[in-house]
């Protein structure tokens, strides 16, 4: 019995932090990797190959029916390669992020807070404070009704190129028992229909992400990565909580660039990093994911 309670008490946690954060569903582990091939904007048109992998693990801690402690991990690898005959290069950057923070909702309101922590390095060098973030994020929603929520909300990060902060406006519309619209603008949105209520559910949509990395050299300089996607996705559920996804797009103005220490002046001596052309992009991957439309 009391385990039963407990595993009833975990599903409301990520039902209720699933709700917090605009949408109908939320992984508890998420991986994927997404692949885009291009070339470089100069005279030898080098071709470029920029791979991403991502890992999301999602923990909810239920401190009682209003309150919930948000755990959440992000992992990064972004491996971008020069193909010429001249330099061929292959480089790896990443990121660790830890999410720590508190949901507090009722009826009408719901509130999350977060603190952001993170790691962002090509780690060649020995861990170090040039290697260190701290960002925030706050979000509120107005539960209009169980088909229509409204929310408002900004983030922060102390990014290697200053601060960065990004307010956050969105609306949830449940149109109809297929049709949903979902997401935060401006770095997230989708419009999802199911195509079979439960297996299969296909849609558009955008994301927006903007980060940046250290590069391990005595000037301490980095590399910013925007992110700007429009995407077909499909979501394929191959038992009730495990679904395979893929998306197919193309980048908008899409070049991870090195920049100078403390500056915004773009570096010429990386040129693994200098500017590529808009390509299509192609990622996949595999969740176990908890909807609450089910």
């Amino acid at each position: 019995m009391a385990v039963s309670i407990r595993l009833k008490l975990l599903l409301f946690a990520f039902i209720s932090f699933n709700f917090c954060f605009a949408q109908p569903y939320v992984d508890v582990i998420n991986t994927s990797a997404q692949s885009v091939n291009t070339t470089y904007k100069d005279t030898l048109k080098s071709k470029n190959q920029t791979n991403n992998y991502y890992l999301n693990i999602t923990v909810p801690l239920v401190i009682d029916s209003q309150n919930t402690i948000i755990l959440r991990f992000y992992g990064e690898q972004l491996q971008s390669t020069i193909k010429n005959n001249l330099y061929p290069e292959t480089n790896n950057l990443y990121s660790t992020l830890l999410f720590l923070g508190l949901q507090h909702e009722n009826k009408k309101w719901k509130a999350l807070g977060l603190v952001m922590p993170k790691l962002s390095s090509d780690f060649k060098n020995p861990v170090s404070s040039y290697d260190m973030q701290l960002g925030g994020y706050g979000l509120v929603t107005y539960v209009h009704s169980s088909k229509l929520k409204i929310k408002l909300g900004l983030y922060y990060n102390r990014e290697y190129f200053g601060n960065f902060f990004v307010p956050l406006a969105g609306v949830d519309w449940r149109v109809s028992d297929r049709f949903q619209m979902y997401g935060v603008l401006p770095t997230f949105y989708r419009f999802e229909y199911a195509l079979i209520k439960q297996k299969l559910y296909a849609g558009l949509a955008f994301k927006s992400y903007t980060r940046s990395y250290r590069l391990s050299d005595v000037n301490h300089d980095y590399v910013k990565n925007s992110e700007l996607q429009a995407k077909l996705f499909v979501d394929v559920y191959i038992k009730k909580r495990f679904v395979l996804f893929a998306e197919f797009g193309r980048t908008i103005n899409y070049s991870p660039q090195a920049y100078e220490y403390g500056t915004k002046t773009e570096l010429l001596s990386y040129p693994i990093y200098t500017k590529i052309q808009d390509a299509f992009l192609v990622q996949a991957g595999l969740a176990y994911r908890i909807r609450t439309d089910f």
